[in-house]
C-alpha cells in the first residue's frame, strides 16, 4: 500500500468520489456537498492507494503556519479497521514534521471520536451540533493534538 499527495486530475476526482461514498452518500446529502465545507486555504490531499486503486483519502487544510485541521478523513468499508486512517494520518505528521510545535485539529464525527482519541488527539470544549448531521445521529467534537513525534526513517 502507497500514501502519497493527490496531485493530479484523475487522483483528485478519484479523491472527491471517495469522500462521497464513504462520507456524504450514506446520509443522503447532496453529491456537491463538500463544496458547502470547503476552506480556501492551502490544502494537502492524501490518497492510500492499494494495487493501483484510492482506497482511502485525508484532506487537510493550513489554518496558519503551525496548525493544520484535518478536515476530511475516510477509508473505503473493505479496507476500514486495516490502519489506513493510521498510516494517512502518519504520512501527514511525516509532510509536516519539520514544524514544532505544531498543533493538527479536526471536528470529529462522534463514531470516529474513538480513532481520533487512539492517535492521541483529545477534545477541545463541547461537542457541536450541526444542522444536516443532528437528523442522522451524527454530532461533532473538536478535538486537537500537538507535538506528534512522528518520525520515519
Amino acid at each position: 500500500m502507497d500514501m502519497k499527495q493527490a496531485t493530479t486530475h484523475q487522483e483528485q476526482n478519484e479523491l472527491d468520489q471517495l469522500l462521497w461514498d464513504v462520507l456524504w452518500k450514506p446520509l443522503n446529502f447532496e453529491r456537491n456537498i463538500r463544496e458547502t465545507f470547503k476552506l480556501h486555504m492551502p490544502q494537502i490531499d492524501l490518497i492510500a492507494i492499494d494495487q493501483d486503486v484510492i482506497i482511502g483519502a485525508l484532506v487537510a487544510n493550513w489554518l496558519s503556519s503551525d496548525e493544520i485541521e484535518i478536515h476530511h478523513i475516510a477509508v473505503k468499508r473493505d479496507f476500514q479497521k486495516k490502519a489506513v486512517g493510521r498510516m494517512l494520518f502518519e504520512e501527514l505528521s511525516r509532510l509536516t514534521q519539520d514544524i514544532t510545535p505544531l498543533t493538527i485539529t479536526t471536528y470529529a464525527r462522534n463514531t470516529s471520536i474513538g480513532f481520533f482519541s487512539k492517535l492521541g488527539f483529545e477534545p477541545v470544549g463541547s461537542r457541536l451540533e450541526v444542522e444536516g448531521f443532528m437528523e442522522q445521529g451524527i454530532w461533532l467534537q473538536q478535538m486537537s493534538v500537538t507535538n506528534l513525534g512522528y518520525h520515519q526513517a
